[in-house]
């Protein structure tokens, strides 16, 4: 688990995959969870949040969002509300959408919907200087 905040979502479109980054704030390593659920609930309320697509990834990145963290950023001045979309990519091969589920306890839940069932990849990755973590999702066309 790491200390340092989870900041910031992006998407990237490639040849042969679409990709979800999230980037992390600090050298320590920011630890994941990805799998396929029917539906991802808020956390921690536990409603259901529906995502655009075929299926649905649960990404469970063990950080807290900006501002709930403990590094001296601003409360307030959060990532995203409960429920918010953070990325849309209409007409992408696989990636529909990304929504914030809720960051609680440390940890920060997404719901990424993709067009179906597909192959996926995730890892983490050092980010030059090795100031940030990155928690990278990578869904097969």
């Amino acid at each position: 688990m790491s200390r340092g905040a989870l900041y910031l979502v992006r998407a990237g479109r490639h040849g042969c995959f679409d990709r979800v980054v999230f980037d992390v704030d600090g050298p320590a390593q920011a630890g994941f969870a990805v799998r396929y659920v029917t539906v991802v609930t808020t956390d921690p309320k536990g409603d259901p949040l529906p995502v655009p697509g075929g299926a649905t990834l649960e990404v469970v990145v063990r950080a807290p969002t900006l501002g709930t963290d403990d590094a001296g950023h601003q409360p307030g001045r959060g990532l995203a509300k409960t429920g918010d979309t953070l990325v849309t990519t209409p007409g992408w091969p696989s990636l529909r959408a990304v929504r914030f589920a809720g960051s609680f306890e440390g940890q920060s839940t997404f719901a990424v919907g993709v067009r179906a069932k597909l192959p996926f990849r995730v890892f983490a990755q050092a980010g030059p200087p090795d100031a940030i973590r990155r928690v990278v999702v990578d869904i097969a066309h």
